[in-house]
């Protein structure tokens, strides 16, 4: 009697893991039961780079070149136990993704909770959601770099919690939200500092439906517009970086910052156009101390203001044009670095043109770029032009 009931089973196969791959998107692996797929995916970026530094007074400046890998990166992801519970780690293993004396080549590693859309969970080290210029996958960028005034200003990536919504409150809602708290320090920061902590909330408002403002330009060609409209808060307390969560860390002391930014995206029949304002103020202009021979020392914080446009347009299928200016300001008694930059090439303009082979996932991009003052005259200008291949394969 009992061996017909075992039957059934014995004859029954295992569950048959299912694999896929496409280009762009790697290759996906899941297991038959649906309960753990693992996505892996690399990223490379080739460049050629041309720069032409400002001329010293009376002089002139010999241009350089470059040619880097700039790039390479190594994406993991998936779902864990259930598909709400997803998971991702992100390796950049490039040297010019070393930056700020990192030692370790992890950019993301985080959890992703979804049961709740109205209160969605990430737990571990990602993009703190802050502006919308700076949270926009580097995979897709339209022109070869960010501005300036997003890498002085914008905060990168953090350890911590954030809960949101893509569209708080139902299916049809235009709203969506980011509250968040993190270490403040960034990421390769591992020595130990007084306690503090970085705030963060931003609210995001669609009002003519769903927009892919997580990615520049209108490859799509829209026939409907869109646009999203972002403001955005945070607070930084007892920061141990100058720029907030990058660059140097200081060894007098912790200053608190104040972070604030606005943004708006607009899409509709190959046009794209984003602009965004972004501020950070510091409480103090710079801390005092000694230095480890017992020498009175001091180290400047950096308290300004951004503003950023950019446009572009689809002039072909494959093909799109792209222009930006962006306006770099510095509050009186920062950091006599940033107000001499202020001084002397204040201003940042740049074009660009791409050729989409796979959208952003395989492009070709082409971009000069010129820092400048507002004298009339671009004897002291500084110069650049880029050459690259983006792939993620």
């Amino acid at each position: 009697m009992i061996l017909p009931l075992l039957l059934p089973a014995l004859a029954a196969e295992p569950a048959v893991p299912a694999v896929s791959a496409a280009p762009g998107s790697g290759v996906t692996v899941a297991s038959g039961d649906g309960r753990f797929s693992l996505t892996l995916r690399g990223r490379v970026q080739l460049r050629e780079l041309v720069s032409v530094p400002a001329a010293e007074a009376g002089g002139s400046a010999e241009p350089e070149l470059q040619t880097q890998l700039s790039t390479a990166r190594l994406w993991l992801g998936g779902h864990l136990l259930s598909e709400h519970t997803r998971w991702v780690l992100q390796l950049a293993v490039a040297q010019r993704d070393f930056r700020d004396g990192a030692t370790s080549p992890v950019f993301d590693a985080y959890f992703d909770f979804t049961q709740n859309p109205n209160l969605m969970v990430r737990v571990g080290q990602a993009f703190v959601p802050f502006d919308r210029l700076r949270t926009i996958r580097e995979f897709a960028l339209q022109l070869p770099d960010r501005p300036r005034v997003i890498s002085e200003f914008a905060l990168d990536r953090d350890l911590g919690v954030v809960v949101g919504s893509d569209r708080l409150g139902g299916a049809d809602s235009v709203v969506a939200y980011r509250l968040g708290v993190f270490g403040g320090s960034g990421i390769h920061q591992l020595d130990a500092r007084p306690p503090g902590g970085l705030f963060v909330g931003r609210v995001e408002v669609r009002p003519l439906g769903p927009i892919d403002d997580d990615s520049e330009g209108d490859l799509a060609r829209r026939t409907a517009p869109g646009l999203a409209l972002g403001v955005a808060g945070a607070f930084n307390h007892g920061s141990a970086r100058a720029r907030g969560t990058t660059s140097t860390v200081y060894e007098l002391g912790t200053t608190d910052y104040t972070h604030a930014a606005a943004d708006a995206v607009f899409k509709w029949r190959g046009l794209a156009v984003e602009a965004e304002w972004i501020l950070r103020e510091a409480s103090v202009d710079h801390i005092d101390g000694v230095d480890e021979a017992g020498v009175a020392a001091v180290e400047y914080t950096r308290s300004g203001w951004g503003v950023v446009t950019q446009a572009s347009y689809m002039v072909a299928p494959q093909v799109e044009v792209a222009a930006r200016y962006a306006r770099l300001g510095a509050f009186d008694g920062t950091d006599p670095t940033l107000l001499a930059t202020v001084a002397e090439q204040p201003n940042e303009a740049t074009v660009g043109a791409n050729l989409y082979l796979n959208g952003h996932k395989f492009k070709v991009q082409a971009g000069a770029s010129t820092f400048f003052g507002d004298r009339a005259s671009l004897d002291r200008a500084e110069w650049g032009g880029s050459l690259l291949v983006d792939a993620t394969f």
